[in-house]
């Protein structure tokens, strides 16, 4: 793998904590109501209103025009030209110096986490030129700042490979950062300062390859993880900052993770990945992209590819633009993935993309790197030991760029005779494929043919039922047995989707209409059917939720048995509409021994049931949000009873509405009948 990028969480952390000491006259509210860490509601407004009154300058406000962009609406592209105007020109004014180099600070990271490496590099030595570290020590706002500024420095040299000069570099600001500590007034807010000095120094060894380097930081970290929960101010933290260390113990195990694959240690590696599995970074956008990195690290290619594949929106957040820096840590190992998982045409179209964009990017580069380089030769007046490691970083890139375009040529022309060689194959594998799309349409044709689209004729009966795959087929399912005036019915969801979840349908689709037609009760159809799928042929552990009635259509009684399966909801139609309290019993499949519980209802005349799959309350929009139960109950409760068919076509619309494009998530069934 090329390279490993954004590892940890990638998120912008605004810890901060100030001295009382400071020499600037300013009321405390009016600088921690900036600096508070979580409290970014409305401080564009609390901004202009400080200025208004005098408190601060038109510099110190743009700040608080500046954070809210990248914290709570994700904008970074706009946030970065308002840190650079606060940069632009010096001040003697103590209050607007801190203000610039916590704007420095945050400028560095947005830089480096949009994969700008140089370019964040020589912002923090820009920043570190115009406050020194004297002045930051008379301010922990400052001295935090210009820790994280010389840690990122560190940062930029080991992306030029000069790792045993970045390794003092850290150690000194991590020593710095240590020693700090006693005289910090907030705790709360310096371990999280403290701890992502391990996510800079962490993720740029594992980017680089340094894999060796990576674990004694590694082990540094859970070290200090420890200390923290052992320490007499932990029981005093809020929760947010335990949060935050726990988000950056779970990103050192992903590290860890991946060092180890390199390393030939993939039982170790295998254990950290399960660590980091288990937390709730592992989750996020940033996280399933870690996970992607360790998956291509451990050969599980296919995996990564399509992880890859389904973070591209989502990364665009981070990084709109197309950076070297963000070619190389991202879209090199997304083309990777796809190559060594043999999906040849996929891989082809992201290099495509990729030298598509390489001239503009290139261009941008040097006109930027160049542009900054000279302001900082010009203005500045670096010291000769600056100015060589910025060259040294321009000779290491000119290098590394030269690189990858030959490995872009050399695989080009190595697809073009690859292509040629088995164009004859990709067009049996498309007509293979075409075969397979064929005979799931029919595999489809054939699931949707064993559920009932006709329904019941009965005097004072409306019933309708509807049925929707997330897949090709799926493992819903319903149906109903029909004999002179008793009606079974049952509505199940299978574990699992796909061919496997409708085979294990089928099953209990016969069993249950083989049973009804002896005339059992709901409880002793899900105890019969209970034994005959948890046997020893259920190798895959496999099982049904299900709900199972009997229906007295002369008195209205109901008997039913509910096995792990949504509750109904009865009385759609009227504000009373709500749940069935029900029996908690087991899914079918699981449990031999299992004893099902029925239960019933003495009439249910001029009432109606809604018996449905999760499909349904579980619906998801584009940002994965749950339609919910509450939703669901208020959608029933405010739509009159017209019809069966009606209140059924109500809720496909609502489900519709609600996903808002995407496409399901689970498979949808839905039962309605009211008896009069």
């Amino acid at each position: 793998m090329a390279a490993v990028a954004l590892l940890f969480s990638g998120v912008l952390l605004f810890f901060t904590s100030c001295d009382n000491q400071h020499d600037y006259q300013i009321q405390d509210d009016v600088l921690y109501t900036l600096l508070a860490p979580y409290n970014v509601e409305g401080m564009e407004q609390r901004g202009d209103s400080l200025y208004e009154a005098g408190q601060i300058t038109d510099l110190c406000r743009k700040f608080y025009h500046a954070y809210p962009l990248c914290s709570k609406h994700h904008q970074f592209n706009a946030a970065v030209p308002i840190f650079r105007e606060m940069l632009k020109d010096g001040t003697e004014d103590s209050l607007e110096r801190l203000f610039q180099i916590y704007a420095a600070s945050e400028l560095t990271m947005i830089l480096r986490y949009q994969g700008h490496i140089e370019t964040s590099m020589l912002t923090a030595i820009d920043a570190m030129q115009r406050f020194s570290l004297d002045e930051a020590l008379q301010d922990q706002i400052a001295l935090e700042s210009y820790i994280r500024l010389g840690t990122f420095v560190g940062d930029g040299m080991v992306s030029t490979g000069d790792y045993d000069e970045a390794e003092k570099q850290f150690q000194k600001y991590f020593d710095l950062s240590n020693e700090m500590k006693a005289g910090v007034l907030r705790l709360a807010e310096w371990y999280p300062r403290h701890f992502e000095l391990f996510e800079i120094i962490i993720r740029a060894y594992t980017t680089s390859g340094q894999y060796d380097r990576v674990l004694p930081w590694v082990e540094r970290c859970e070290e200090s993880v420890d200390e923290y929960y052992k320490s007499p101010e932990f029981k005093d933290m809020p929760h947010t900052t335990t949060q935050f260390v726990e988000g950056y113990l779970a990103g050192a195990q992903i590290c860890k993770a991946v060092a180890l694959e390199h390393l030939g240690r993939p039982d170790e590696a295998a254990e950290a990945y399960n660590k980091y599995l288990k937390s709730d970074m592992a989750h996020t956008v940033i996280g399933r992209l870690n996970r992607a990195f360790y998956l291509s690290a451990s050969h599980h290619y296919r995996e990564a590819a399509i992880i890859f594949q389904s973070l591209d929106k989502a990364l665009a957040v981070y990084s709109p633009s197309i950076s070297l820096d963000w070619i190389h840590e991202y879209y090199l190992p997304k083309f990777e993935a796809n190559l060594n998982a043999g999906m040849r045409d996929s891989a082809y179209v992201q290099a495509a993309m990729i030298c598509e964009r390489l001239d503009t990017t290139l261009t941008k580069y040097m006109h930027d790197e160049g542009s900054q380089l000279g302001h900082i030769y010009a203005s500045l007046k670096k010291e000769e030991k600056i100015i060589e490691q910025e060259e040294h970083i321009i000779k290491q890139r000119t290098w590394g760029l030269s690189g990858f375009i030959v490995l872009m040529v050399g695989f080009f022309s190595s697809y073009t005779i690859r292509n040629r060689r088995h164009g004859r194959r990709l067009a049996e594998v498309k007509a293979a494929q075409e075969r397979i799309e064929s005979e799931l349409r029919i595999a489809r044709d054939i699931q949707m043919s064993m559920v009932p689209h006709e329904f019941p004729k009965h005097h004072g009966l409306d019933m309708f039922a509807f049925m929707e795959p997330a897949k090709e087929v799926g493992g819903d399912l319903y149906g109903y047995v029909f004999d002179h005036n008793k009606l079974y019915f049952a509505v199940g969801d299978v574990s699992g989707k796909g061919i496997p979840a409708s085979l294990f349908m089928a099953q209990v689709t016969r069993l249950f209409h083989t049973l009804a037609d002896e005339h059992l009760q709901p409880a002793q159809i899900c105890n019969i059917m209970n034994k005959e799928l948890s046997g020893d042929d259920n190798i895959n552990g496999m099982f049904v939720t299900l709900f199972i009635g009997l229906l007295d259509l002369d008195s209205g009684h109901l008997s039913f048995c509910n096995a792990g399966h949504n509750p109904p909801i009865i009385d759609c139609g009227i504000k009373a509409a709500d749940f069935l309290t029900i029996e908690p019993n087991a899914p079918i499949g699981l449990w031999p021994e299992v004893e099902y519980i029925g239960e019933e209802i003495e009439s249910i005349k001029g009432r109606t049931l809604l018996v449905y799959s999760d499909g349904l309350n579980e619906a998801e929009n584009l940002e994965q949000k749950q339609l919910g139960d509450e939703r669901l109950l208020e959608i029933l409760r405010y739509t009159p009873f017209v019809s069966a068919r009606q209140m059924i076509n109500r809720l496909q619309t609502e489900v519709n509405t609600h996903r808002n494009g995407a496409d399901p998530n689970d498979d949808l069934t839905m039962l309605c009948l009211r008896v009069s």
